[in-house]
């Protein structure tokens, strides 16, 4: 018997199929916001302010998440606009405030207990409610419905809070040995076809005074120097722990700095990753 599949309709803002998306389904208990940093003029008269909820906003590496609500709508992401440097993309899910005013507490501080319990690629940013037990929630039962949807709705755009960190996965550096050497460097990784993620290996050498172009890779660069992540030994800048990315050309600027291609950038036995798998 052939399985039913799940629909989600999708409202695209302004005919940008990268800008401001909109999504609903008839199982969800909210509608759904995807707002790129880069779209935030666009805002105006999209989100009623009647309209509260949670949201998650993530950078561009997708390794690092701030969980936070909202009860005006659209206004406290412009306050992160002002305020917040790290993020590119805001997922935002709001309903109506009668129905969620009872709620949106917990469904923060659940969300909050999800990330901090499950093992995930992201870096939580905000650590206010660490610590608390779900069963000190009052509403858990009708908290986990909703979140579970949430979470769905997260993992379709390939943001799944609860994936794995590749470095903390034995299986998922079972890949192919890659390096970088642009400008003197010799980076190494583990590149997993599959799902065409990779793993920038300790012992790597960065080349840390070239910048990066992009200004939330180079401070993540310098964050790693600042927390003794990477070293200077003997004239060289050392990685001291591995360091997974979902995508290729991440990583290359993460090791190489500038702006990177990461598909050519990265090698297998002297042929790029380009070359060997038709990217």
């Amino acid at each position: 018997m052939e399985k039913s599949g799940r629909k989600v309709v999708i409202k695209f803002i302004n005919d940008n199929p990268n800008g401001i998306r909109v999504v609903s389904n008839p199982t969800f208990p909210f509608d759904a916001y995807i707002i790129p940093r880069c779209c935030m003029s666009e805002t105006s008269n999209i989100i009623p302010d009647k309209k509260i909820g949670i949201y998650f906003l993530f950078d561009e590496n997708r390794t690092q998440v701030y969980i936070g609500q909202t009860g005006d709508g659209i206004g406290r992401l412009q306050t992160h606009h002002q305020q917040k440097d790290f993020w590119s993309i805001a997922m935002m899910f709001l309903a109506e405030k009668d129905k969620w005013i009872s709620l949106i507490d917990e469904l923060e501080t659940y969300a909050i207990i999800r990330l901090e319990n499950a093992s995930t690629r992201y870096e939580l940013l905000n650590k206010k409610k660490l610590g608390r037990k779900e069963d000190s929630l009052a509403n858990l039962s009708e908290i986990k419905k909703i979140f579970s949807e949430i979470k769905f709705c997260l993992a379709a755009f390939e943001y799944n809070i609860e994936a794995p960190k590749i470095n903390e996965a034995p299986a998922m550096l079972i890949g192919i040995p890659v390096e970088a050497t642009r400008g003197g460097i010799k980076a190494m990784g583990n590149y997993n076809p599959k799902i065409n993620s990779i793993v920038v290996l300790k012992g790597s050498e960065i080349r840390l005074d070239n910048p990066a172009n992009s200004g939330n890779m180079e401070k993540k660069r310098q964050e790693y120097f600042t927390k003794g992540k990477i070293k200077k030994v003997k004239g060289k800048y050392i990685l001291q722990e591995d360091v997974p990315f979902d995508k290729l050309s991440p990583a290359a600027e993460f090791v190489i700095g500038g702006s990177c291609n990461g598909k050519t950038e990265w090698k297998s036995n002297g042929k790029t990753l380009k070359e060997l798998f038709g990217l």
